[in-house]
């Protein structure tokens, strides 16, 4: 089902194949970069350095619970959990809120995001092959835009959308997968379950997307290929077509005389609820109302939904008629089971659940007076309707925290603060919010912490310990604003750090700063990592810090509108134990 297919292949698409980086950014991550050239000081303090401690880890193990940090898991656990406000890093929600939204914002009609997401993943998916274990889910539709059966802009546009969004640690493929459940959730859809750590291929895969002008007998073995029988070929095409429709401007041999001047693409809808995730793709075929032209165009040879629906005798439309709830179950089954195909060298995590506490942007840096400051957020998640009731500025919420000997004392402790300014919405329960903000003696340090926390004044304290060991910071190596700046082109970069000095010799330290940039033939980035030694160059405020610098040349864009998506992680080996500091941010003071 690319370009002229049956199924999600005709969801959504247009015309323009252009492959260009995006110029214009709506509310994504690489606008939300753009922006920050031109507004450094306000990020600064909007978004400090982070401070993570433990080594890199990448996904769950299958049998292991979701333990902060992860720095993949935690992007996308974002993206997942927060839908609007405060802390929507993705943007996703909103670029399928309403569900009729069409690309730009809204600025071009007749189009659907959310169709395009489904339709792009669907093409994407349907590469693989069953017999041998290649292709699937894994991003290689950023390198088959051009091919006949991938027509029309959707593809391009979707690609330009997720690419931002990815990052070294965060795959295209599982921001698409992620991006087209909350589409369908948000269209009143079933809950479809997100298992991250797809991998994106680095070309593209084999064509075969079924096509409307084909054979039945064709899009039976094209769908057998893909892990799909007769049965559950005609399902996942009425999955596919509840979202969305046909455009003529793409499809002329299906459809006719639908442009018009507020309808420049001559989009004709699948079903008449084309903006609602429901059963009607079913209902109106068999009460004879259908208005999708690939069941009631003018061009007979191209009805493959027509040949599809009623190649079971019309047994499984009359079941998704009869029971929209049965529609919406079989179709999250199956869509799952869609998005969930990956190459069979791809083990995928488990599925991932918001977490109920969770440090956000939370901060731990050496400040100017040779002290240790703590700052950040706190989000609170919760499903029950004293969760929906609750009134942050009623909410005890507090950090309490371990120092480095594994001492609790009554002053370590910070209370968390809401605000309107940190009002933020899941469309899978109720978030909120809390700014904290601390001071730490480094002689004491700090080795993890706790939240206390409860939905009123009233009710009884519940301790968050993430599992147990609670949320672990390290405080040996940390970002230093200060004598910290990006070169020009050509030109070195600087980073800064501190590193403890009472805990052993500091066997090792370096940077890896990573950057996005074009990748040949894809519409998709790729990420180039520089490893730069920390040396050794001075004292600090404090006594128990030492000074280390990296220079390097990184030529990744900056100050320039389609610069890269930056982060770097400092490492030092210190008395033989290893520590990071992860996905710190971009460096925005020119050197």
């Amino acid at each position: 089902m690319v370009g002229n297919t049956s199924s999600f292949a005709l969801s959504e698409l247009s015309s323009d194949p252009s492959t260009a980086r995006p110029r214009q950014c709506y509310k994504t991550r690489q606008c939300t970069e753009n922006l920050r050239h031109w507004l450094p000081s306000f990020f600064s303090v909007m978004w400090p350095p982070k401070a993570f401690c433990l080594a890199s880890v990448l996904w769950p193990a299958a049998a292991q619970a979701y333990i902060w940090p992860n720095p993949a898991y935690d992007t996308l656990e974002d993206y997942y959990t927060v839908s609007s406000g405060f802390g929507d890093s993705g943007g996703i929600v909103d670029e399928v809120t309403p569900c009729s939204l069409s690309p730009a914002s809204g600025s071009t009609p007749g189009r659907q995001n959310a169709a395009e997401w489904l339709r792009t993943a669907y093409h994407d998916m349907a590469t693989y092959d069953s017999t041998t274990g290649l292709g699937g889910l894994d991003g290689s539709i950023t390198f088959e835009t051009d091919r006949p059966e991938n027509i029309g802009t959707a593809f391009n546009t979707t690609a330009l959308f997720f690419a931002p969004l990815s990052t070294n640690r965060v795959s295209f493929s599982d921001t698409l997968a992620l991006g087209v459940i909350l589409a369908i959730k948000n269209c009143a859809g079933p809950n479809i379950p997100f298992r991250p750590g797809r991998i994106d291929a680095t070309e593209a895969g084999p064509p075969g997307v079924p096509q409307p002008q084909e054979s039945l007998e064709t899009h039976i073995a094209e769908f057998a290929r893909q892990g799909f029988n007769a049965t559950e070929m005609i399902a996942l095409v009425a999955c596919g077509h509840t979202l969305g429709g046909i455009h003529q401007i793409d499809f002329p041999q299906s459809v006719q005389g639908a442009i018009t001047n507020d309808n420049p693409e001559g989009v004709v809808h699948f079903d008449d609820t084309f903006d609602v995730y429901d059963n009607h793709i079913a209902t109106q075929y068999l009460n004879n109302s259908s208005v999708d032209q690939l069941i009631v165009g003018f061009n007979s040879a191209t009805n493959s939904d027509a040949a599809i629906f009623a190649s079971d005798g019309n047994q499984t439309m009359r079941e998704f008629a009869e029971s929209n709830d049965a529609f919406l179950s079989r179709c999250g089954d199956l869509l799952e089971r869609m998005l969930n195909t990956v190459p069979s060298s791809v083990q995928l995590g488990d599925v991932m659940e918001p977490l109920p506490v969770k440090p956000y942007q939370l901060s731990l840096f050496f400040n100017a007076t040779g002290g240790l400051e703590l700052s950040g957020y706190i989000r609170i998640f919760g499903t029950s309707a004293e969760a929906a009731a609750a009134n942050p500025a009623n909410m005890p919420v507090q950090l309490v925290w371990t120092d480095r000997h594994g001492t609790t004392s009554p002053g370590y402790s910070t209370t968390g603060v809401g605000s309107d300014f940190l009002e933020a919405t899941s469309i899978f329960g109720s978030v909120q919010f809390f700014s904290v903000d601390a001071f730490i003696d480094p002689s004491a340090g700090i080795s993890s912490f706790v939240v206390d926390w409860a939905y009123d004044m009233q009710s009884a304290l519940t301790t968050a310990d993430n599992g147990g060991g609670g949320f672990p910071l390290q405080d040996v190596v940390l970002f230093q604003h200060a004598g910290s700046c990006h070169g020009a082109v050509n030109q070195n970069s600087t980073i800064n750090t501190v590193i403890r000095n009472d805990m052993g010799a500091v066997s090792s330290a370096y940077v890896d700063y990573s950057y996005s940039t074009n990748q040949e033939g894809s519409i998709a980035f790729k990420y180039v990592t520089i490893r730069a030694e920390l040396v050794h160059t001075g004292n600090s405020p404090s006594p128990l810090y030492d000074t280390y610098t990296a220079t390097f040349v990184a030529n990744d864009g900056f100050l320039t509108l389609d610069a890269s998506i930056v982060s770097y992680d400092l490492t030092a080996v210190v008395g033989g134990t290893t520590y990071q500091s992860l996905d710190n941010p971009q460096l925005f003071t020119p050197c």
